[in-house]
């Protein structure tokens, strides 16, 4: 019976150890599993490929690093450690543009405004940059505006708009809008966004310093500035919305400016369509219209306000110079001299010369140059003078038309003159 006691012993001391050794075992696999459950969540995953980022800059191996990043937001394309992650790699590496981009796409993913006040603070540290390196630009400008939108700027940035109003408009460039010059660069379009933009800030939260920025920025001080013709409305239409702010009156002298250059424009509208046409004879109508006759008399006695000129005035629908003389705008369109790309210049000849009472009438055309060569260059002129026809066999001196077509070269010029054109007495020569 003691034998059979022991052995019943022994058989309850293996079961109770094979148990324990059981629970042991499962304890260690529920523990191993949660090991390997708790490194696959992904905030887990998220912080460890951050960690390898961070590694990757450590040795200045960026796009490992950057590589990293975007691995952590496949993971989670909310994550906004990932964003900020991402553009601390691209500001250790300079390149402050990819920075700003990443913040504000992680913002527009997110909406965290941690992620929009980093992605400010970079804007408007970039201005300071730029204007410290003397490289201030419209895009300049404009990132403060962006960050004047998003309500995260605060009062400095108006000495930023005021460092780079100094920068942009007050001095002898001007190539702001477009430059004189044939290859076609233009500032205009940006300018426009950003004070329709600045404008939009002020309309949803006026404020006093931001009013006179915009009065300011509408009507450069810079002495002159080039403007492409196609934008002349575009300019106009934002003078007039900027208007609605001006209590003082400071942006009427280059309204008007402005509204006798786009008369002009269409006046002459008629003309270009003639001549471009190569059918000149309607021309002779409009060399008598009241429009050209009344310009023509205000050159004469000096009194075209805002339109300078010499001898004659010059007509294109490429460019023009807006002249700022202390506070008071005038313009001129440009001629082949100042832009030979231009398609066409028309002049009008005023000079105070009567024949029998009568005032001499006439206006020029010069095609666009061929290929870009000014030579050789044609001049078309038209004249209503007081001149000698010849009718039967005697010359009589009479009113009437005379077109001349010169053409010139390096080497010199000929013309062929027709006397009394369109007349029943028409004759040609040429010299």
């Amino acid at each position: 019976m003691k034998g059979n006691r022991n052995r019943k012993r022994r058989r309850r001391r293996k079961t109770s150890a094979a148990k324990y050794v059981g629970i042991l075992l499962l304890l260690t696999i529920v523990a191993a599993g949660g090991i390997v459950i708790w490194n696959l969540t992904p905030g887990v995953k998220i912080a460890k490929r951050l960690e390898a980022a961070d590694a990757f800059v450590q040795s200045r191996n960026y796009e490992e690093a950057i590589a990293s990043c975007v691995e952590a937001l496949e993971i989670d394309s909310k994550s906004v450690e990932a964003y900020r992650a991402m553009a601390g790699v691209y500001v250790t590496k300079e390149d402050w543009q990819s920075a700003e981009q990443i913040l504000y796409k992680g913002w527009e993913t997110t909406q965290d405004e941690v992620l929009l006040q980093e992605y400010c603070v970079h804007l408007l540290n970039d201005a300071v940059a730029d204007i410290n390196r003397q490289n201030c630009t419209l895009e300049t400008l404009g990132k403060c505006v962006t960050a004047m939108e998003q309500d995260q700027a605060g009062a400095d940035v108006y000495k930023l708009l005021d460092a780079c109003y100094s920068r942009l408009f007050t001095t002898e460039d001007m190539t702001l809008f477009c430059n004189g010059k044939s290859d076609g660069a233009c500032g205009f379009e940006i300018y426009l966004d950003v004070m329709n933009r600045m404008l939009g800030v002020y309309e949803s939260a006026p404020a006093p310093e931001l009013k006179a920025e915009i009065l300011k920025y509408a009507a450069p001080s810079n002495p002159a500035l080039w403007l492409d013709n196609k934008h002349l409305e575009d300019y106009r239409n934002l003078l007039a919305r900027a208007a609605l702010l001006d209590d003082g009156g400071a942006l009427g002298d280059l309204t008007a400016c402005l509204e006798k250059a786009s008369w002009a424009q269409n006046t002459f509208a008629e003309a270009f369509r003639i001549f471009e046409s190569g059918e000149f004879e309607p021309i002779r109508d409009f060399m008598q219209s009241p429009e050209y006759i009344s310009l023509r008399d205000q050159f004469i006695e000096g009194s075209v306000e805002y339109w300078d000129g010499k001898t004659y005035i010059p007509v294109c629908k490429d460019r023009m110079k807006l002249v700022n003389t202390e506070g008071k705008w005038s313009f001129s369109f440009a001629d082949f001299e100042e832009y030979p790309q231009v398609s066409g210049v028309i002049k009008i000849w005023g000079t105070k010369q009567e024949d029998a009472g009568v005032q001499r009438i006439c206006i020029s055309y010069e095609p666009p140059c061929t290929n870009g060569e000014y030579y050789p260059h044609t001049t078309y002129e038209f004249v209503y003078l007081y001149s000698n026809v010849k009718i039967g066999g005697q010359y009589v001196p009479q009113m009437n038309y005379r077109f001349e077509t010169r053409v010139a070269d390096p080497m010199g010029t000929t013309s062929q003159l027709i006397g009394d054109w369109g007349g029943e007495h028409e004759w040609t020569t040429e010299y």
